[in-house]
């Protein structure tokens, strides 16, 4: 190479440095036509919230990306989805544009390397539909039989009946769970490390993640059981006590998604099933079991399960933390006739 080509090189590397992460996006899927509509759609969902979250902490050139911003990238996106799945896929394509960048030497190799799912210790295996009312019952009778009082069970019992994200469950105190009441409270508390997917009515969000939802009796015993029986004495760095914990404080969300992970493995599947796509090798306590749900799945089957016993959209809405809009697209089992027919005995009784 003479100098002229080196030159020519070093002017273009500039040229680059001087872009915002902006104009580098656009690029980076200028040069991406020869991709597949879906992957192209897929990279204009996903990418920009990275390179939104980064202009949101004052981030516009790609030479001040860092590991950290990253890192709290990932906290952000494990705040706001309790699927692994969705998790790796905004991950997967922000190291793909993060590695673009870097072999234009814009950024640090060592920045893509982080968004990894082994380093993130992501594992989309497990099962994302909503789980059946059926295998939701079965599973609550065996946990109830073989691990009552346990963690693992009172998670599940909650998931179950209450429906939270991952991060609401994260979010609780012991004193958020009231047995008199029968009634536990979301509350939002960023200042002290603990925040809602829409946090509060005072911010700036699309709903009021706060709210207090009633609990049947068997949550409420396997909760206090829990508390009473396995629950360590512990309190975290803000000298809160949270409702669900380890030896070390708070049970971090990975730790919530590994208990559930393993609540719906082979180990609790019924002796005699025939349909379990495990051979029994797998070791759900380092791993994910082909037949464990995720927690959203849990959420999923309550919300569909509440809908199909007669829970009106509007008290769903609140009770769940989910706009009326999305229950109607993704939850509601009940048929267009099912609908005319509520509506109709619904308008029935306003002429009463």
């Amino acid at each position: 190479m003479d100098v002229n080509d080196t030159s020519q090189g070093n002017s273009s590397r500039n040229r680059f440095a001087r872009a915002t992460l902006s104009d580098l996006y656009k690029r980076f899927l200028s040069r991406r036509q020869n991709r597949s509509p879906s992957t192209r759609a897929q990279y204009k969902r996903t990418i920009p919230r990275f390179v939104e979250f980064a202009e949101d902490n004052d981030i516009t050139n790609p030479v001040e990306i860092s590991s950290p911003l990253v890192d709290a990238y990932v906290d952000h996106l494990q705040s706001e989805y309790d699927s692994d799945a969705t998790i790796l896929t905004y991950t997967k394509n922000a190291r793909t544009w993060l590695r673009w960048l870097s072999q234009r030497e814009l950024c640090d190799e060592s920045i893509y390397r982080i968004l990894n799912k082994e380093e993130l210790g992501l594992t989309p295996r497990a099962r994302d539909e909503a789980i059946p009312k059926s295998e939701a019952t079965g599973l609550l009778h065996r946990l109830r039989r073989r691990r009552r009082g346990s963690g693992m069970h009172a998670l599940t019992e909650l998931l179950w009946n209450g429906g939270p994200r991952i991060g609401g469950v994260h979010s609780l105190d012991v004193p958020d769970f009231d047995p008199e009441m029968e009634e536990l409270r979301f509350r939002h508390r960023p200042a002290t490390g603990t925040r809602l997917k829409n946090g509060n009515e005072n911010s700036n969000t699309a709903g009021d993640g706060e709210r207090n939802i009633v609990l049947k009796d068997e949550v409420i015993s396997a909760i206090q059981l829990y508390i009473e029986t396995e629950r360590p004495d512990v309190t975290d760095e803000y000298g809160r006590e949270p409702l669900f914990a380890t030896e070390y404080g708070r049970a971090s969300r990975s730790t919530l998604r590994r208990w559930v992970y393993e609540a719906t493995s082979c180990r609790w599947s019924p002796r005699d099933a025939d349909d379990c796509s495990c051979d029994g090798s797998c070791n759900p306590d380092s791993n994910v079991c082909p037949e464990s749900y995720y927690p959203h799945a849990i959420r999923r089957g309550s919300i569909v399960n509440h809908l199909s016993g007669g829970l009106r959209r509007e008290r769903a809405s609140e009770r769940f933390d989910v706009s009326v809009k999305v229950i109607k697209k993704h939850y509601d089992p009940r048929t267009e006739q099912d609908r005319l027919n509520d509506r109709r005995e619904a308008v029935k009784q306003s002429w009463n």
